[in-house]
């Protein structure tokens, strides 16, 4: 069950990423925010991939 969540986690994850770059390019988001949540995600996935390989 536990390497599921992990996979899901990781592909909203990614998929959060994605959509929030795209309203960067857009002008609807600012750079700062893009950032801080680039940088929160990027700890998710890291974290779902050491939880699943542990």
């Amino acid at each position: 069950m536990m390497p599921t969540i992990g996979v899901m986690t990781i592909a909203v994850a990614a998929l959060t990423i994605y959509l929030c770059h795209d309203e960067y390019k857009n002008g609807k988001m600012s750079s700062k925010n893009f950032k801080i949540v680039a940088i929160c995600e990027g700890f998710a996935i890291l974290g779902m991939i050491f939880l699943i390989i542990s």
